[in-house]
């Protein structure tokens, strides 16, 4: 699930790989990994847990992603600069749908 700066280095221009920045958009328009996509998971939410609300989320967040690129053909790197849990989020997400093809970036 944790992919080094080595590994990622070697894959970055790899057109199978996603890398999202999921920092503040602040941060990312002051610097990021070449080619990354922003995105703020923290902002995308939902508070509804009836059954239509979780259908609702569902179908949202499969557009997102899918916006993104996403596809069970990519490989998604998420990062951001504090302690891993905005990329932590991003991974919980995509497993939540059943893509496996994802990592967190160690250390970024």
């Amino acid at each position: 699930m944790l992919i080094s700066t080595s590994e990622l280095n070697s894959i970055i221009d790899n057109s199978n790989v996603i890398i999202a920045d999921t920092r503040s958009f602040k941060e990312y328009s002051e610097g990021h990994i070449p080619g990354a996509v922003h995105l703020d998971l923290f902002a995308f939410h939902w508070i509804d847990t009836t059954k239509n609300g979780i259908e609702n989320f569902n179908d949202q967040a499969r557009k997102l992603f899918s916006f993104l690129g996403v596809t069970s053909e990519k490989k998604v790197i998420f990062y951001d600069s504090v302690s891993g849990m905005l990329a932590a989020r991003g991974v919980w997400m995509l497993m939540y749908f059943s893509h496996q093809n994802v990592s967190m970036l160690d250390g970024g």
